[in-house]
């Protein structure tokens, strides 16, 4: 982490949500470490949180880079193995795992540089800011996509996935930490909504790889629904066709793009960096290599707006 904390001065990182898409935050990291940027606090949401996360407690940069890149599509499945909790498809066991055996056990007040993970109430829809306590849990909450990871329950909440109400925490971070806000969009609405929803090349390949796992026999309904989608993908692969996948893509996509609107009317950031991260899917982590390159090129082309953001007075 060397030539990313800064006691006084430095750059306030806000980094959203997007899954896999979300690696290319790193690539953020890498270039603003080689230019001794430095970063005295890291705001996430989702994925964002995640990578945060492990900026946050110490790990190093190329490290971290180093990890994303050695993942294959075997690993992602061993961390997203359906287990079918009440509340989604996945417990989120085998990710608490994953993570404890990287970061540890520390507490967000304990960190070298200031953090916050954001969640979402499931009861009343409320936006949750971690920011103090067990550093994986606030992960873990802020990661519960929902129907897909179970939410994580703390006390008499339950959380799911900050990006339900906030996919970029560009104002939380400002209000938590003040200035100057650079914020990494990565998520659906940042990728134009003129695009195609994710459409992988790979995706037919990995189902089949799936389907063939011993296990799938005990989830019989996650295997016809596989089914059902290759299918789909077999007899109408066309633009225009809308399956229930890429409807649900897209509204979210949407949602999403109007929330970013109104809070950047409130609360903009100083500056925002759109990483071209094309149709990279929400697990998709095999991508690291370019996703991670996407981040850099992002942050190589605004590289004179971020050291003159870094060193201003505040």
């Amino acid at each position: 982490m060397t030539g990313l904390t800064a006691q006084d001065g430095g750059l306030v990182l806000a980094l959203g949500g997007g899954g896999a898409a979300g690696l290319a935050h790193i690539g953020v990291l890498q270039v603003l470490q080689e230019q001794a940027i430095p970063v005295r606090a890291i705001v996430g949401t989702s994925i964002g949180a995640e990578i945060g996360a492990f900026v946050a407690s110490g790990m190093a940069i190329d490290d971290l880079a180093a990890l994303a890149v050695s993942f294959d599509w075997k690993q992602t499945l061993q961390l997203f193995m359906p287990d079918l909790p009440t509340g989604g498809l996945v417990s989120g066991v085998n990710i608490v795992e994953f993570l404890r055996g990287w970061i540890g056990a520390q507490q967000i007040e304990d960190l070298a540089m200031g953090y916050a993970a954001v969640a979402t109430d499931l009861k009343d829809g409320s936006q949750v800011v971690l920011d103090r306590g067990d550093l994986v849990s606030a992960v873990r909450a802020s990661i519960a996509i929902p129907g897909f990871i179970a939410p994580f329950h703390s006390g008499q909440r339950s959380l799911v996935d900050g990006g339900v109400v906030n996919p970029l925490p560009f104002d939380v971070a400002r209000t938590r930490f003040g200035g100057p806000v650079v914020a990494v969009a990565v998520h659906a609405a940042t990728r134009g909504m003129e695009a195609e929803p994710p459409r992988s090349a790979q995706w037919p390949k990995r189902a089949h790889q799936l389907l063939a796992q011993p296990w799938m026999a005990r989830v019989p309904a996650l295997s016809d629904w596989i089914k059902s989608q290759l299918n789909n993908r077999a007899n109408n692969n066309t633009k225009a066709e809308w399956t229930t996948r890429r409807v649900l893509d897209r509204v979210i996509g949407i949602t999403e793009a109007e929330i970013l609107r109104l809070r950047a009317a409130i609360n903009p950031p100083d500056l925002m960096l759109v990483p071209d991260v094309g149709r990279t899917g929400l697990l998709e982590f095999y991508r690291a290599r370019e996703t991670i390159t996407a981040g850099r090129r992002a942050a190589e082309e605004n590289l004179s707006a971020l050291k003159r953001l870094a060193w201003r007075e505040r």
